[in-house]
């Protein structure tokens, strides 16, 4: 409880799951709500895909145990480069949580935020590392994927483990 723990996987090895998962048991076993921030799929195609897993995201939706950030380009096509800071997202972030009463956080996946912020990574690690730190303050637990190269080698693609993670599942 209130860690950071990083997901890592290649694509398709259940990274998407394995943080349902996380929030699905929070929900249903621990009666712990939680918020799910996806930056690749919408909210629409992930309530879809999870449905077959028996998990109702729509209704944990309507029933305020569950809440999603939407942080997915959509279709803008739009890159930050230079200077930035990601507090609006850690607003966005407190605020579903507090709506929500949760103990739980997904942030999924983290390799579509270092693709969209292409500025330096150390800054966007700095600035992972805030909401990570900021998250655990506020009493939550931190679920983050993030995308491996292969099977073997690094951790993860853009060293997550790096920027607050204290524990690593690989996938």
């Amino acid at each position: 409880k209130q860690r950071t723990t990083v997901v890592g996987g290649t694509p398709g090895s259940g990274k998407t799951v394995f943080a349902t998962q996380f929030l699905a048991h929070g929900i249903t076993t621990c009666d712990e709500p939680g918020v799910f921030v996806t930056f690749e799929e919408s909210p629409a195609d992930i309530r879809a895909n999870m449905n077959g897993f028996g998990w109702e995201l729509g209704r944990w939706c309507d029933e305020r145990k569950l809440a999603f950030v939407d942080a997915s380009p959509g279709d803008r096509e739009e890159l930050v480069i230079g200077e930035f800071n990601l507090a609006a997202l850690l607003a966005r972030i407190l605020h579903a949580a507090n709506e929500v009463g949760a103990k739980r956080v997904v942030l999924d996946s983290m390799a579509q935020l270092f693709d969209h912020f292409i500025a330096d990574p150390l800054s966007l690690g700095r600035e992972l590392f805030r909401i990570t730190t900021a998250l655990k303050q506020s009493g939550l637990t931190v679920l983050m994927t993030a995308e491996r190269k292969s099977e073997y080698g690094e951790i993860t693609r853009d060293r997550m483990e790096e920027f607050g993670g204290e524990n690593v599942v690989i996938l």
